[in-house]
């Protein structure tokens, strides 16, 4: 561990009735717990990303924050060696590629690391250890071959410098600052936010997904606001109970082919267009999460989850999202891969597993 937990801000521990409200949304909020300090120097550090990046929209003029044109995405090119641009725009959506940096870091994923080993076990969650001094960030990653296709969109034309091929096996595996750290526990996403007056949820929320339960260390996630975030704000969306209903149709149809393997007509497992999803959406009311600074919104990773619409005209949703990872020590590749006498709480702790 490279940065002593003493000297970081520290979430306290979820009370027995959070635990029983996780595990039966597979979702908590958590209003404003994280350093409101921090979140500013974040903010402070997106802004002065913009004003390099895109001077034309200024913080104090709502007016100039408006959707990036084609031409401007077009303009943000990958870092030499691979990896995303470190800043770059799409429609209503910016991104920023700090997510491996320790001021995110210690925001967020960091301050959360007790909550973190409450939920998943002690000694059995990848530390987010950032950026080594030659650049690169080092973690544990299952090298499928959907996982190292799908690091490679972050990749670019390097990917297979960094990834290799495909063994199948979990591997320590270096990535690039800007690349899916978060594939390895890392780092973030970075900032991911949303400009005012985003177009409304295509029909019936066609970009709401789940995270695959097979081939992934990935158990919790977290999204963080690091600005207020008022009602209407782009927050992330969830579907509160999915994550057992979605694991209860992988159980009854998927225990015995685990993907790629599947039961003569049943369709390709897909997190963003499984069988269950369409009556969850059809019976199940959306939460879209809000706050003030320093909200964190945990989620089981089976969780159904949209980014939301920012409906206000003077606000950017500004969140940072992240994945704590068990480790491979904790849970083998065979037991990843193919979920042998699984449940949908196997990997959490005791204290998760032992209350109902």
């Amino acid at each position: 561990m490279d940065r002593s937990k003493k000297t970081l801000h520290q979430v306290e521990l979820l009370t027995e009735a959070q635990i029983v409200a996780f595990r039966r949304d597979g979702m908590l909020v958590l209003p404003g717990v994280l350093d409101a300090d921090l979140c500013r120097q974040a903010r402070e550090q997106m802004w002065s990303l913009i004003a390099e990046h895109r001077p034309s929209m200024r913080r104090n003029d709502p007016s100039t924050w408006v959707p990036f044109t084609e031409e401007e995405t077009k303009r943000y090119q990958r870092p030499e060696g691979g990896g995303d641009p470190y800043f770059s725009g799409r429609g209503h959506r910016f991104y920023i590629r700090n997510g491996a940096e320790d001021l995110l870091l210690d925001t967020a994923p960091r301050a959360l690391w007790p909550v973190a080993e409450q939920l998943l076990g002690e000694g059995e969650v990848v530390w987010p250890a950032g950026i080594h001094e030659d650049g690169s960030t080092t973690g544990p990653c299952l090298m499928t071959e959907d996982n190292v296709a799908g690091m490679g969109t972050h990749l670019g034309p390097e990917a297979e410098t960094w990834t290799g091929k495909s063994t199948g096996k979990t591997e320590q595996l270096s990535l690039p600052k800007t690349g899916p750290v978060w594939m390895t526990g890392q780092g973030t996403r970075g900032l991911y936010c949303t400009l005012p007056n985003s177009p409304p949820h295509v029909e019936n929320y066609r970009s709401a997904h789940s995270e695959a339960l097979y081939d992934t260390f990935w158990r919790l996630q977290i999204a963080v606001y690091i600005d207020d975030l008022p009602a209407n704000g782009g927050g992330l969306t969830l579907w509160p109970g999915s994550h057992q209903r979605i694991w209860d149709y992988w159980e009854a149809v998927h225990r015995d082919a685990p993907p790629p393997s599947r039961p003569e007509g049943v369709p390709r497992w897909d997190g963003y267009t499984i069988p269950p999803l369409p009556d969850i959406k059809a019976d199940t009311e959306p939460v879209e999460t809000d706050g003030p600074v320093g909200s964190v919104v945990l989620w089981h990773a089976g969780t159904l989850h949209v980014a939301g619409q920012n409906a206000l005209s003077d606000v950017i949703r500004q969140a940072t999202i992240y994945t704590f990872v068990k480790t491979p020590e904790s849970v083998s590749d065979e037991v990843v891969r193919r979920d042998p006498s699984g449940n949908l709480w196997r990997d959490w702790s005791e204290e998760v597993r032992s209350i109902t």
